[in-house]
């Protein structure tokens, strides 16, 4: 039986989640279509401590720290890390699209999709949610 190659991915949600697994998966070879919601205004007002050990030798795992922590271990503006991040993800590779609020998703034996409010719909080889505590993806 031949394995399954998957090559194109979809992530619903474009916060710090869904911007490092889009980052992984494209340094990792994928294609991938980012989906977010909220428009590509930088969030204010929170604050994040990152720690920068990694946890394994992986090359993509320290790029992807170092680029998420700038190096250090202090407290940081989410705004500041998210900027850090968009600016990574405009590279070829990687499609992100804001005010895409997905309404339904769905999957079969080749590949899974996701429909916005505005009845577009998203077909690619996988998808992930990252899309916070009201996940439309946990209801498949």
């Amino acid at each position: 039986m031949l394995q399954q190659q998957f090559e194109h991915a979809i992530i619903v949600g474009g916060s710090l989640g869904g911007l490092m697994m889009g980052l992984a998966l494209s340094r990792s070879g994928y294609a991938v279509t980012i989906l977010e919601r909220a428009d590509s205004s930088l969030r204010n007002g929170a604050f994040i401590r990152l720690h920068t050990k990694p946890y394994s030798n992986s090359e993509i795992e320290r790029e992807l720290s170092n680029l998420a922590s700038n190096g250090n271990n202090n407290v940081e503006a989410w705004s500041a890390i998210q900027e850090r991040l968009l600016n990574a993800v405009a590279k070829p590779g990687i499609i992100l699209q804001h005010h895409t609020r997905m309404v339904s998703i769905g999957q079969n034996e080749s590949s899974a999709w996701a429909t916005s409010e505005k009845e577009q719909t998203f077909k690619r080889d996988f998808l992930i949610g990252a899309d916070g505590y009201r996940s439309i993806v946990g209801v498949i």
